[in-house]
C-alpha cells in the first residue's frame, strides 16, 4: 500500500469531508469489541484484466447517502495501489467521480473521488488492526466451544475475563507499562496459537522483571 498513506493531500477531490470519516470509520476511543462490531466493508479480489482507468468517470458523483459505502466492497490492495498512482493525473484531466468496476452488482452509482482515500483507509484498518482481532476472536470462540464440552469452569472463566478485557481495551491505543511502545493490537496474538514473536517475548520479560 505504498503511495496511499498521504493520498488525501495529493488532490482536493481526494480529501474526504470531516463528517464522512467520523461516520464511516471507527472512532479511536472505541474498544476492541466495538471495533469488531463496527460496519467495515469487505475486500474483494479484482480481476487482473480490469484497467485502473475504468474506475474513473467524467460524470459528477451521484451517491446521496455516504453510509452506503459501508456496504460496498473494497477493491484489492493491488488495485488500490494502481488507482492511487493514476488518481492525480486522471483528476487533473477531468475525472470527477469513481465507479465500482470491481463490483459486478454495481448499478452505475458514481462515487465521490475521496472514496479512494476511504478505501485505502479501510484496507489499512483491516490489515493492521481488524484481521488480527478477527483471528483472535475466532480462536477464542473455537476454544470456548471445545472447553465447554470438557466442563472446565476455570477455562471458561478465563475466556470470560479475556472478553471483559477486550471490552475496555482501546483498539488504537498504545500498551502502557512496558519498556517498548506497542499498539494494543499486538495483544491479539496472545489469543492465537502464534504468539512467540520478539514483541511478545519482550512483554513477558518485562513482566518477569517486575516479579523478581
Amino acid at each position: 500500500m505504498n503511495n496511499t498513506k498521504n493520498l488525501r493531500y495529493l488532490h482536493p477531490l481526494l480529501e474526504p469531508p470531516k463528517e464522512a470519516f467520523s461516520l464511516l470509520l471507527p472512532h479511536e476511543k472505541l474498544s476492541v469489541l466495538d471495533l469488531l462490531a463496527f460496519k467495515i466493508p469487505v475486500v474483494v479480489a479484482t480481476k487482473n484484466d480490469i484497467p485502473a482507468t475504468v474506475f474513473f468517470s467524467m460524470d459528477q458523483p451521484s451517491l446521496l447517502d455516504i453510509t452506503l459505502l459501508q456496504d460496498l466492497p473494497v477493491p484489492s490492495s493491488e488495485t488500490l495501489q494502481d488507482l492511487a498512482e493514476l488518481s492525480v493525473s486522471l483528476l487533473d484531466n477531468g475525472a470527477r467521480s469513481l465507479q465500482c468496476a470491481h463490483f459486478a452488482e454495481d448499478l452505475g452509482t458514481k462515487l465521490p473521488c475521496w472514496v479512494l482515500t476511504y478505501w485505502c483507509e479501510v484496507m489499512t484498518l483491516r490489515t493492521k488492526y481488524l484481521e488480527p482481532w478477527i483471528q483472535a476472536r475466532e480462536n477464542l470462540e473455537r476454544r470456548d466451544w471445545l472447553w465447554k464440552d470438557q466442563e472446565k469452569e476455570g477455562t471458561q472463566t478465563l475466556i470470560d475475563k479475556v472478553y471483559n478485557a477486550l471490552n475496555s481495551v482501546l483498539w488504537s491505543a498504545n500498551i502502557r507499562g512496558f519498556s517498548n511502545t506497542e499498539r494494543t493490537v499486538t495483544l491479539a496474538t496472545y489469543c492465537t496459537d502464534e504468539w512467540l514473536s520478539d514483541i511478545q517475548e519482550n512483554q513477558m520479560l518485562d513482566l518477569l522483571q517486575r516479579r523478581l
